[in-house]
């Protein structure tokens, strides 16, 4: 049987640390000088610790602080009383004066940072059990430049100090975070890397990763392709790119936190811990889970959740890999490529394992929220889940890309559209939140803005096959049916054929050619005989060919097999004309959304 989600479940281990550890940590803290007389803080710290550890960090609201902790009333406001954050604000300093004082030697900090009441937790360097991560050695390799036209963006025939100031804000950003040890060959130093061993440096001495570049420059701006490639096995691990100007490089800065992110973080961060895994492998394994994940191909989604898999296995314990999983399952499941009684089973344990291990874990919170959601039609749970994880890590894009296609599930599209761009504001060249960007254009019948979008992306990664789906959509629903079977026979082409299920038969039946739309469903029929094929693909051929019985009979179908694609369906066009039949209203209100 799949174990239920308990996003309240007492937790035995958080950010890495055990909790007996922490709760004698906390004890120390509270008997010390600093605190001893200082009733207020005591108590505010001592509530703040405890509902961290009981996997309640949604407690942690100045509100209920307020009413908690400082004895305030129902009607406690915390904009006219600002009785919490002075508190806050006090705890903070006498956390400081202990750790500088009795506390310097102690083996476990207690953090709360600014703008948070969420504690963390971080073993001191000097006290670390064996085992913790040390730093990583990173090589940031010379970049490649491509093209002629550098002269013309820099003014000058050598673009060498516009490069090497890039490459010093990337390992400006890598030496902050504070667990890597950073190595950064000079762009006019033509030595070998000591990745490949040609350097005679020890084997101690040498990279695990090495961070390769591209350069493109262009009269206006420049293009800058990030990879980090794994020394071991020789795969990549990690993909950014960024259009940017000379005059301003902070996407540069932005590019590399969100490598950071995506590799390993401090363990002095609490956003960090989460990602530690046991060994080397893990870490690898989850990576290249990221790596294929961000890419948002069907056939990517299936690798990354063969990496995540692969993750899990070798550390059972590895939080952030099993949030990975739920999230790579859901959208294996919405993209049509497994069964949602497997997959839904699958979920369901993942998320279930994050939330346990971590409940703090923003990833964790993500997980939850989304299997809430789109799994158990839960949403209102959905909802406060994926609030929390935004709480939790408000520079984490994927939180808001996923509260995003939650509210545009329930029809809220303009909340939805500023939530993905919020996460492209985060990376703005993420392929994937920028062909949601345009769909969600789609569905909210802005049909130009959804094709300048597509056609943004498309020239951005012309190989990516996404966009072109998103075209075919968006002509659809303009009315244009051969300028969508254009685009959706490029998107077959492209890795995306497993997508158009329905769309292409759909736009079939709209542009006449009703033969062709019925060999579309014989096909579907077929392949059923095999592998899972959504009902909401025959419903949407049924639709176009005005056959309403049979349209409204496969999406109820897809309501009993708990299909996860069908929310996100629902909102297209194809089944305008079913919106006014009862039987449509009713099967909304089965899943949640009336």
């Amino acid at each position: 049987m799949t174990p239920a989600v308990n996003p309240t479940e007492e937790i035995t281990v958080l950010n890495g640390i055990p909790a007996k550890d922490i709760r004698t940590q906390l004890d120390l803290i509270l008997r010390s000088r600093s605190f001893v007389q200082s009733h207020r803080v005591r108590r505010f710290l001592e509530f703040v610790v405890q509902e961290s550890l009981l996997g309640r960090p949604h407690r942690l609201k100045e509100y209920l602080i307020g009413l908690e902790v400082f004895d305030r009333h129902d009607a406690f406001d915390p904009r006219v009383d600002s009785i919490v954050r002075v508190e806050a604000r006090r705890l903070r300093h006498k956390l400081d004066e202990y750790y500088h004082g009795e506390g310097r030697e102690d083996p476990i900090r207690i953090v709360l940072r600014k703008g948070s009441y969420l504690p963390t937790y971080e073993y001191l360097s000097a006290n670390s059990p064996a085992g913790m991560t040390q730093r990583r050695r990173i090589e940031i390799a010379p970049f490649s430049l491509i093209g002629p036209s550098n002269a013309m963006l820099v003014g000058a025939a050598d673009p060498g100090p516009i490069v090497e100031e890039i490459q010093r804000r990337l390992a400006h950003v890598l030496i902050r975070e504070g667990c890597f040890q950073v190595i950064a060959r000079p762009q006019s130093n033509g030595a070998p890397s000591a990745a490949n061993g040609n350097g005679h440096a020890s084997e101690a001495a040498r990279p695990e990763y090495v961070v390769q570049g591209s350069l493109e420059f262009h009269p206006d701006h420049f293009h800058l392709i990030v990879q980090l490639e794994q020394c071991a096995g020789g795969s990549l691990v990690w993909s950014g790119a960024i259009d940017a100007q000379v005059q301003d490089l902070a996407p540069v800065e932005r590019l590399a936190q969100s490598l950071v992110r995506d590799l390993l973080a401090p363990a002095s961060d609490a956003v960090s811990a989460r990602r530690q895994a046991a060994s080397n492998e893990c870490r690898d394994a989850y990576l290249q889970g990221r790596y294929n994940w961000k890419l948002a191909t069907p056939g990517s989604i299936r690798e990354s959740v063969a990496h995540f898999s692969k993750a899990v296995e070798c550390d059972s314990g590895y939080a952030a890999a099993w949030a990975a999983l739920a999230e790579a399952l859901l959208v294996s499941s919405m993209f049509g490529l497994d069964a949602p009684a497997e997959a839904g089973a699958r979920m369901k344990e993942a998320a279930a394992k994050a939330s346990a291990l971590n409940p703090s874990l923003p990833e964790a919170r993500v997980a939850l929220g989304s299997v809430l959601s789109i799994l158990d039609w839960d949403w209102a749970a959905g909802e406060q889940a994926l609030k929390e994880a935004i709480q939790l890590d408000g520079h984490d894009p994927v939180g808001h890309l996923a509260y995003g296609i939650h509210l545009a599930c329930r029809g809220m599209l303009d909340s939805a559209v500023a939530e993905v761009e919020s996460a492209l504001e985060l990376d703005p060249a993420a392929l994937f939140p920028n062909f949601v960007l345009g769909w969600l254009y789609g569905v909210s019948r802005r049909f130009d803005e959804a094709i300048a979008q597509h056609l943004l992306v498309s020239r951005l990664a012309p190989d990516y096959g996404l966009p072109h789906l998103g075209l075919g959509l968006a002509y659809a629903g303009k009315g244009s049916f051969a300028d969508a079977i254009a685009h959706l026979t490029n998107a077959s082409q492209m890795k995306c054929r497993s997508l158009l299920d329905g769309q292409m038969g759909y736009c079939y039946a709209r542009a006449g050619r009703r033969d062709e739309a019925l060999r579309e469903i014989e096909a579907l029929r077929n392949r059923s005989e095999s592998s899972y094929v959504s009902p909401v693909s025959f419903a949407a051929i049924h639709s176009g060919l005005g056959e309403t019985v049979p349209a409204l009979a496969c999406l109820e179908q897809a309501v009993e097999l708990h299909d996860m694609s069908l929310p996100v369906h629902l909102l297209s066009a194809e089944f305008d004309t079913l919106r006014i039949e009862p039987r449509f209203q009713a099967l909304r209100r089965r899943i949640g959304l009336e």
